[in-house]
């Protein structure tokens, strides 16, 4: 922890926030997101270890069983959206405790789905909690970080949702051979333990405080990151969180208002684009790596490398975007990303299948947690967590296209190979949206950006 000597706040509480140094107030409240993130990732990801099993018992065709994930990506699509807008208007802090209750409560009910259509709709009720967990931690960390750690703290939070991925994996390779599919579903219950925690350790964001003009409130959040910081207690007044003017019209409106209309519409493509590769590969892999005579649990064991690898990669390129901007650091990802799910379709060893799935996880997932930052950065406060909330939905549609092309793909009869190349594609595609982003944001405070994009636009 980096010791600080200032003693003074600065005229405007969001530039001292900004240049504070990255200290344990700010490392407690990535933990605390993180450990959340584990839990949605954990959820989100047992459907693909599952599955295998619920083809067979269930006699499921490739489409059908891709459909069963994309329910779940729904209630993702429906989730960040709607939490989004919910925490805008009521506090980060309750949006993310009530979505973390939905998610697990549902995940763990889906032990006893007696038929596939039950356990579709438990999916779709889950995923309304696990797609409103996912924005809300992006906000909240983005709002917390400072300037020059920003992008490094949001994607080593983020990676908290791989490393569930990662989790999942584990569970499933050791679980679901010994005890069954169903069993490892109960592991969904595990997140309501840590509410007591969350209510007691996890603090309201001060910019989304001071928007609303609680000002008391905020108050007593900058003393908590006053004494984590060394400093002692300054005399905070209510003009010291004054904000900016609200844009008029509602929190969706204005996402396309001056200085968003362009930028929004290409979040919002890159977004969809990525996770179509993320989720057509995740939701089919241990099954394609089934077919082409890798035993189950070796797929299984893949997917744990392929989560660290992408908790490791969204950290690394979380490091390039604090060190060379958000737009290079970006469109690198997106060119090796699509360089990596190419390879993919060569891998004909368990060497190169660990190798190639390593370095998807590094660019290809890596590159959405750090997509998370831009987005994260580009709306002011009182729209921030709807607009990571629309442009994580626009994600799931994605993430719902994803597994319903790898499905019909596959049915008709794309061999190992060309299914790779072809999910290859959208992620250069995504690099050429980046390329086109209005701002390269480095080392920048939150308002500043708001500022330079709409004098960009106008």
């Amino acid at each position: 922890m980096t010791t600080n000597t200032q003693t003074k706040p600065c005229v405007s509480f969001t530039q001292w926030c900004d240049s504070l140094s990255f200290n344990r107030f700010h490392a407690m409240v990535m933990g605390l997101a993180a450990l959340i993130l584990i839990f949605d990732g954990f959820d989100a990801q047992i459907i693909a270890y599952v599955m295998p099993q619920l083809v067979k018992e269930w006699h499921l065709t490739p489409v059908a069983a891709g459909s069963m994930a994309s329910y779940g990506f729904i209630g993702l699509m429906i989730g960040a959206a709607g939490f989004g807008t919910f925490a805008d208007r009521l506090g980060r802090k309750k949006g993310l405790m009530i979505a973390l209750v939905v998610f697990s409560v549902f995940s763990g009910a889906a032990y006893w789905a007696p038929n596939f259509q039950v356990f579709c709709l438990l999916r779709f009720l889950a995923g309304i909690g696990m797609g409103g967990a996912m924005p809300l931690t992006i906000t909240l960390v983005t709002e917390f970080a400072p300037a020059k750690a920003r992008a490094k703290a949001v994607s080593a939070m983020f990676a908290g949702f791989t490393l569930g991925w990662g989790v999942a994996a584990l569970v499933a390779m050791v679980g679901i051979p010994a005890l069954g599919w169903r069993m490892v579903l109960l592991f969904g219950f595990l997140p309501v333990l840590i509410l007591p925690l969350l209510q007691k350790a996890l603090p309201e964001s001060v910019r989304f405080l001071a928007s609303k003009g609680r000002h008391e409130e905020a108050i007593l959040e900058i003393q908590r990151m006053e004494k984590a910081a060394g400093f002692p207690p300054a005399a905070w007044t209510k003009e010291s969180f004054q904000t900016g003017p609200v844009e008029p019209g509602s929190s969706l409106t204005q996402l396309f208002s001056p200085g968003f209309s362009f930028m929004t519409p290409l979040i919002w493509a890159t977004y969809f684009l990525n996770l179509l590769v993320v989720y057509g590969l995740a939701t089919w892999l241990p099954s394609l790596l089934v077919k082409a005579g890798f035993s189950l649990v070796k797929s299984y064991s893949f997917g744990m490398v392929q989560a660290v690898g992408a908790s490791l990669g969204g950290f690394l390129l979380g490091w390039m975007m604090d060190r060379f901007g958000r737009k290079s650091a970006l469109i690198f990802a997106y060119m090796a990303g699509g360089v990596v799910v190419a390879l993919f379709g060569t891998v004909s060893s368990n060497a190169a299948l660990y190798i190639i799935g390593a370095a998807t996880g590094v660019f290809v997932i890596g590159a959405q947690i750090a997509q998370h930052v831009v987005t994260g950065e580009l709306y002011p406060t009182n729209i921030r967590s709807t607009g990571v909330g629309c442009a994580l939905t626009a994600g799931r549609l994605g993430s719902i296209a994803g597994p319903l092309l790898g499905g019909a793909l596959q049915m008709a009869g794309v061999t190992f190979s060309q299914y790779f190349l072809i999910f290859a594609v959208p992620s250069f595609l995504c690099a050429g949206l980046v390329y086109l982003y209005r701002v390269n944001v480095k080392d920048e405070g939150l308002e500043t950006v708001h500022e330079r994009l709409v004098s960009v636009e106008d």
